[in-house]
């Protein structure tokens, strides 16, 4: 794969490239697989550092990061996850509501390297130009640099879910056997990401964990093993779910598998919609774009 710039004749490859932005590389693979973040989350967290190196005159912000222990970039990585959070409300009195506590407003880290001139407040006031940022950054370093990466990771979780299954499965199947005759352990055989049902839900309308799991137990049958809100907004509602089902063969039942498209659910008046969960390591053509809090 080759980097081409339409105002130069200068082609630039994936081997330079990735050489260029070796730290944010080193960065991102401690972040995701030493320290264990999610992956769509720890794109926002490098997307937010960059932004900082570039616009906040934070020179060799990256280099010096990744030159740290990990228990200190893991403190770094806290303070950024709180700037998203600010930076995915609207309201910032509503932000500052939803702290438990006055301390929660610290990120001594960042403010000291901005010599005290950025904090929640200032990210605030500069929301829409810092979300702006963070996507340019996204499309023109993160996305390109670290698509070999989530390759890796995701290889590197198969291996693990491979070996864990197997263990799992010679214990299930010879308990099954001696109760049943018959061994019935879809769970450890098929990735609980591979079960899943990502839903959507319309912002203004709160749904409750207990509505979709009645829903759908009451159209579909005893299906649902879990059901994991997130996406929590401004005003404390669930934006989406993951659905995991106990059975993969289930999903053609609830959501249509053409990519891309979503099956519509009204749950006591309120609408939903459903596709197939695509984890965001999954294809390194279909890497997550991430919302950064909200859709400019």
């Amino acid at each position: 794969m080759d980097y081409s710039s339409s105002s130069s004749s200068l082609t630039i490859t994936r081997e330079e490239f990735n050489a260029f932005h070796k730290f944010e590389r080193d960065l991102f693979t401690r972040v995701v697989i030493s320290l264990k973040r999610d992956i769509s989350l720890s794109f926002e967290v490098m997307c937010f550092l960059i932004y900082l190196e570039k616009s906040v005159f934070m020179s060799n912000l990256i280099y010096n990061l990744a030159s740290l222990p990990d228990i200190f970039i893991n403190t770094v990585v806290d303070e950024v996850v709180l700037c998203l959070r600010c930076l995915s409300y609207e309201n910032f009195p509503t932000f500052l509501a939803s702290l438990r506590n006055i301390n929660s407003l610290s990120i001594p880290w960042i403010r000291r390297m901005t010599r005290q001139n950025f904090t929640l407040g200032v990210i605030y006031q500069n929301r829409e130009d810092i979300l702006l940022e963070m996507k340019k950054h996204f499309k023109s370093i993160c996305y390109p640099a670290f698509e070999d990466i989530c390759v890796r990771f995701e290889m590197h979780n198969k291996e693990k879910m491979h070996k864990s299954s197997h263990f799992l499965w010679g214990q299930q199947a010879t308990t099954n056997i001696h109760a049943a005759g018959t061994s019935n352990v879809e769970g450890h055989q098929v990735p609980a990401e591979d079960r899943t049902v990502f839903l959507t839900f319309s912002k203004g309308y709160p749904i409750s964990k207990e509505e979709v799991y009645a829903y759908f137990t009451r159209r579909f049958g005893d299906i649902v093993e879990a059901i994991h809100m997130g996406g929590v907004g401004g005003t404390d509602q669930a934006l989406y779910a993951r659905m995991v089902l106990r059975s993969a063969a289930k999903i053609p039942e609830i959501v249509d598998d053409d990519e891309g498209c979503r099956t519509k659910f009204t749950i006591n008046g309120k609408h939903v919609k459903a596709r197939r969960f695509i984890p965001n390591y999954k294809s390194v053509n279909n890497l997550p774009y991430p919302s950064f809090g909200v859709s400019l």
